[in-house]
């Protein structure tokens, strides 16, 4: 039995739609939750891929990812938000959503970087609302993100921060598995279901839309124009930027400082 690990998240469904509709091979499984479970259930053995978060991906000893894909923007993303209650450099306490490492990792960065912040973090469920409550500021990702309305609140965009820092992409996710799991064959078949899914916004975004209660041209949009899926030589820098700037704030979770400082990332082979 082969298992996917999957987002539950609309910027993922290009990469699995052709899974989720018919196309699933035999023997093969998936499995949805949020970017820090999927990084637990990868080392575990509990997933054979899945697309995880960058910031696992560059401090994992044990990962390798898919060449070529990814899930990233090269601007403002819109769905990786910080919503604030004060101006920015007023923050003392933000709520971090609890399914989040890259984005966490990434409002860590910004906020000192841009701000001079050291705020106070707490990881907190994914209700920007109930976030806002206790703390001056709340990160919150994928669909949450999209579909809270912010009325009086400021907000900061992590994709075009991360730009006006960086002036690179932001790379939120990447295919990943273990070496001992994620097969050459698992590899084409995924990188093939995104080929697939790309061809299919049109669809993707009719069916996804109703369900998140969203206009379908701005979940079109959101998958055809906001978010990139193909991890280029723009990505690869960007990524090594990410590692750097992780390793200057403390921000390294497990695996070599080497590998960490140097943002490199091991992809798998594809036969």
């Amino acid at each position: 039995m082969t298992v996917l690990g999957c987002l539950p998240y609309l910027n993922v469904k290009p990469l699995i739609y052709t899974f989720e509709n018919g196309h699933l091979p035999h023997g093969w499984s998936l499995r949805y939750a949020p970017p820090a479970r999927l990084a637990e259930m990868l080392h575990t053995g509990e997933v054979a891929a899945a697309p995880v978060s960058s910031f696992e991906v560059l401090h994992s000893d044990d990962l390798c990812a898919v060449p070529g894909v990814c899930i990233s923007a090269r601007g403002a993303v819109k769905s990786v938000l910080i919503f604030s209650r004060v101006p920015f450099r007023r923050i003392r306490t933000v709520a971090l959503d609890s399914g989040s490492l890259t984005g966490a990792a990434m409002t860590k960065i910004l906020l000192a970087e841009m701000f001079g912040l050291s705020p106070v973090y707490k990881s907190a469920e994914s209700d920007p609302s109930a976030m806002l409550r206790d703390a001056d500021a709340a990160l919150v990702i994928g669909n949450p993100a999209m579909q809270f309305r912010p009325v009086g609140l400021r907000v900061l965009d992590i994709g075009q921060a991360w730009r006006e820092l960086t002036s690179l992409p932001a790379v939120f996710a990447l295919w990943a598995g273990r070496d001992d799991l994620l097969t050459s064959e698992i590899a084409a078949a995924l990188i093939a279901a995104r080929s697939s899914g790309l061809g299919k916004i049109e669809q993707i975004a009719d069916a996804e839309a109703p369900k998140l209660g969203l206009p379908q041209s701005v979940c079109r949009d959101y998958l055809s124009r906001v978010i990139n899926f193909s991890l280029g030589e723009e990505e690869l820098a960007s990524l090594a930027r990410f590692a750097e700037l992780c390793r200057k704030h403390g921000l390294n979770l497990r695996g070599s400082d080497k590998a960490a400082s140097e943002g490199r990332v091991r992809f798998c082979n594809v036969g």
